[in-house]
């Protein structure tokens, strides 16, 4: 998972905007004024921290007042990947969506959160003609459980709470008066009773003896507490007299749970001489599938594995704790089902787990594991074969021998969990759903018992992730964060710090470096991160053509190394303060392949330049501002200055006229903006960057505007130095963080008649400006070519030099707007 920086204030700050322009957006819903509601609404999905589901369906609303109904639904699509369990998202995807789909989708979502009769009989009918013949919800208490179950064509329906070998099973009779009962669906409340144990209990629900539904319940007896004698934990490294236990729970996905044993078998077939093997128990947790059931059968039959098997489907916490009671002595290994694994993964996760007394649990790295995640960390990273999980593992095996890092929590998809954290803390809670979150409950758990959390970088396993229940993950993230909130309030803020600190770092470069790179030529690309849109785009038009571009970042006196197509290096850096580091990033260089430099930062490292001219590259400045430093300036006069446009060309020749400037005229997509008739017409701004400059001169118009015509609106798309400082203006109002690919749909409710941009310093190449100067609407800017290129009939190109005060009449003055 991700949680964003930020500080208490700026948190506390955040959250009360995000408070306000809610409130705003709804009493404007509620007025029917509908582009304030989305202005309102827009903005609240732009900025941070990132917004909630219902912020999103607030500004579908309002595109659908507005008769954006494309808009609307992708306001809704988002709302639901943010929160698939919405009940106001989903209301509105089976009222308003034309896909089947998504229809079904919302109503299967809606069924079992939502109170309303109207809307659950709404769901019941769009399931009922996709062929489902019986539906249920239902609320978990202490002593009992209580819900409604509606149902088509059934002579029996049970409702069952089961608890070790006993159930209280109770027969339903349909009620005509109930409120989802109707001439096709029969439906009826009921109430189940629920005995006191201090074990797990099982709601099942049937019709005509066929199990529909299953819900394990958590104990509601108080467990006694699991020891916490800590002084009876080995001081020393445990001899391996018991081998770990790998347990596998199994449920969907045949081919990604069938390569997930094979890798396990060859993997204890290929344990180190001197090491004791593992064992591998799977529990078949009531699969659907009849291959993997036979599979595992077979598995069993010749002694490759133990096998469990579960009559009804008790999720991933259930799975493991029937398992964890068939395993009383030594460590285990909590695998996913969908994971490839290396040989010699247990024992050195397990030379790692007791190199010292206090560490509890042990995660390696993966594609796919949040924090754990290589390349890129929080990220989906491509699924690599066996054999590229087993290359990747053993060159970490030797990149990073020895190393350990301590970290949070440990993630479930390969988790090690030493014995003596087990008699410390037990099982898995039951009061997590489905396989997420209880992993890190887990470990939260072994910390409170003075045990360590750690990832053995030196160990990588391939992860596909969510396979047996993709399309629940988030909503079940949801709810157990909530669950996880309660236990832990301090998590997700140490999760920021350390995503901050990223203390996995080195570890994933070390990786990064000793794995082998393609051998393809690329093109280098070199850009400052804070202004890294034209090197982005750049690298974008290469790809397209075919070549491979290499996004060189600089941030301060660091270089972050990344290929564009996302294949490695990612997580590479460049740092040249002493002559090992220059060493080091020469032979990074090299190993690129590089056939050319190309340029974007103005204001490049000039021990970085020196070290690729010394490697005899071809460097190709591009012009992307007003200014060039002397790292670029003292190249030799037969380096080319390349101006991606006329503009850019012509400021060129006029600066610096010495030099030989070639044009390389880019590939720009035009700002369309369809005018919306009967509204009034606004001045719409888009800055190239937050700046104090840009910040002074929209605050001079903006008041220039309130004098001389009061009735027009200014809209600023992007940010701002300080947003909220200059929206206190009361004609003004920021969208907030917007793209080239959007700045359309963003500006279309507001009706711009005219558009300034380019106005603060030159912005030559970047997307956003490019195709805001080439806009449907007249567009005012600094004429940076001082007159050598003529602008369109409408526009306004104002001459570079122009002041503040002669800026903002001229402005006023071309839109008409004294």
């Amino acid at each position: 998972m991700v949680f964003g920086p930020v500080t208490d204030n700026q948190e506390r700050a955040e959250r009360s905007a995000h408070v306000m322009l809610e409130r705003m957006a709804a009493q404007a819903l509620n007025s029917r004024d509908y582009l304030a509601a989305f202005k309102y609404a827009d903005r609240h999905c732009r900025i941070d921290p990132s917004s909630a589901a219902h912020c999103f369906v607030l500004r579908a609303e309002a595109n659908w007042k507005l008769e954006r109904m494309e808009a609307a639904m992708a306001d809704l699509a988002q709302a639901l990947l943010v929160d698939p369990s919405d009940l106001a998202a989903n209301r509105r995807m089976l009222a308003w969506s034309a896909t089947g789909d998504r229809r079904r989708n919302a109503a299967i979502n809606l069924i079992g959160r939502d109170n309303s009769p109207a809307v659950l009989r709404l769901a019941i009918e769009e399931l009922r003609r996709a062929g489902h013949r019986h539906w249920a919800a239902y609320s978990v208490f202490d002593n009992h459980v209580t819900g409604w179950v509606a149902w088509t064509l059934a002579n029996s329906v049970e409702v069952s709470v089961g608890v070790e070998n006993s159930a209280l099973i109770s027969r339903l009779e349909p009620d005509p008066f109930h409120p989802l009962a109707s001439i096709d669906v029969q439906a009826a409340a009921f109430l189940a009773r629920r005995p006191a144990s201090r074990a797990p209990q099982t709601l099942t629900l049937t019709c005509d003896g066929e199990v529909f539904r299953v819900r394990r319940l958590a104990p509601n007896l108080s467990s006694p507490p699991a020891s916490s004698n800590l002084s009876r934990r080995s001081t020393a490294p445990q001899p391996d007299t018991l081998p770990p236990t790998v347990i596998v729970p199994v449920y969907r996905d045949v081919p990604a749970t069938l390569d997930c044993f094979d890798s396990l078998i060859k993997a204890r077939a290929s344990h180190a001489a001197g090491k004791h093997s593992f064992r591998i128990m799977a529990i078949n947790d009531a699969s659907p599938e009849p291959e993997l059931r036979r599979h595992l059968s077979e598995l069993a039959a010749r002694g490759a594995i133990d096998l469990l098997a579960n009559e009804t489907n008790l999720g991933f916490v259930g799975a493991i704790n029937r398992a964890l009671e068939n395993v009383p002595a030594g460590d285990v290994v909590l695998l996913n089902s969908d994971t490839i694994v290396p040989p010699g993964f247990v024992e050195r996760l397990a030379d790692v787990a007791h190199s010292a007394p206090d560490i509890g649990t042990v995660t390696p790295l993966s594609n796919n594991g949040d924090m754990f995640s290589f390349p890129v960390p929080n990220g989906l990273n491509p699924m690599q074969s066996y054999d590229g999980v087993l290359e990747i593992d053993g060159i970490a095996s030797i990149a990073n021998a020895g190393n350990v890092t301590d970290v949070p929590s440990g993630i479930g998809f390969c988790l090690y969990v030493t014995r003596d954290c087990l008699k410390a803390i037990g099982a898995l809670s039951e009061n997590f759903e489905r396989g997420y979150l209880e992993d890190v409950d887990l470990c939260l758990r072994a910390r409170d018992k003075g045990f360590r959390n750690v990832c053995a970088p030196s160990v990588y396993v391939g992860h596909h992730g969510s396979k047996s229940f993709q399309h629940e993950k988030r909503r079940l993230v949801l709810r157990n964060l909530e669950v996880l909130d309660q236990r832990f309030p301090d998590y997700r803020r140490e999760c920021r710090a350390f995503e901050i600190a990223d203390p996995l770092r080195p570890a994933r470069a070390r990786l990064d470096r000793a794995l082998t790179w393609p051998r393809q030529p690329s093109v280098l690309i070199l850009g400052h991160r804070r202004k890294f849109a034209v090197a982005e785009e750049r690298a974008r038009q290469l790809r397209q053509r075919g070549e491979r571009a290499i996004l060189l970042s600089r941030e301060r006196d660091v270089v972050h190394v990344r290929a564009a197509d996302g294949s490695n290096p990612q997580a590479v850096q460049l740092s040249l303060d002493t002559e090992t580091g220059a060493a080091e990033a020469a032979d990074i260089i090299t190993r690129l392949h590089p056939e050319r430099v190309e340029i974007f930062d103005p204001s490049p490292l000039p021990r970085l330049i020196d070290l690729i001219r010394q490697l005899g590259l071809p460097v190709h400045p591009w012009l992307t501002a007003g200014t060039l430093s002397e790292a670029i300036t003292s190249l030799p006069d037969e380096t080319p200055l390349l101006a991606p446009g006329r503009i850019a060309q012509a400021f060129a020749k006029a600066h610096w006229p010495e030099r030989k400037i070639v044009l390389q005229n880019w590939p720009i997509r035009p700002l369309t903006l369809k005018p919306v008739h009967g509204a009034r017409r606004s001045l719409a701004i888009i800055p190239s960057a937050p700046s104090p400059a840009s910040f002074r001169m929209m605050r001079r118009l903006a008041d220039g505007l309130r004098r001389r015509a009061p009735s027009r609106s200014v809209i600023v798309a992007g940010v701002t130095c300080d947003d909220d400082r200059l929206m206190s203006c009361a004609n003004v109002f920021v969208t907030g963080k917007v793209v080239a690919g959007e700045i359309g749909d963003v500006l279309a409710p507001h009706n711009p008649g005219w558009l300034l941009t380019d106005f603060d310093e030159p912005a030559f190449g970047h997307p956003l400006i490019e195709a805001a100067r080439r806009a449907s609407i007249p567009v005012a800017y600094r004429d940076w070519s001082a007159g050598s290129a003529k602008p369109r009939k409408a526009d306004l190109a104002i001459p570079p030099d122009t002041g503040q005060e002669d800026f903002v009449d001229a402005v006023i003055a071309w839109a008409g707007l004294t």
